[in-house]
């Protein structure tokens, strides 16, 4: 397990962890809720959410393994990623505004 590239205090690193993996279950439930949705409902724009939901737990994902596990990969190829996945959401997120 590598240690991430920053220093936590005592407890703090519990504090990470925690919210990580609440961030996780938190976006895989909205996820599951707007499939749900998506089934019953066939509105399109649920599609972005489900895609924002599952990209934002796929983010959270290789970041918790990633500082907590094992070093998955290098540290600026994980900035890389997860920056070009945060614009992917937010454009995905834009997209749901203003498409009708």
């Amino acid at each position: 397990m590598s240690v991430p590239p920053f220093s936590f205090g005592p407890g703090f690193s519990e504090i990470f962890t925690i919210t990580q993996i609440a961030i996780i279950v938190i976006s895989i439930l909205l996820m599951l809720l707007s499939i749900t949705i998506y089934k019953n409902k066939n509105l399109k724009r649920i599609a972005f959410a489900i895609a924002i939901f599952a990209l934002f737990a796929i983010q959270h994902i290789i970041n918790f393994i990633d500082a907590q596990v094992v070093d998955i990969m290098p540290d600026d190829m994980r900035y890389t990623l997860f920056s070009s996945m945060t614009l992917v959401i937010i454009v995905l997120f834009f997209l749901s505004i203003v498409k009708k």
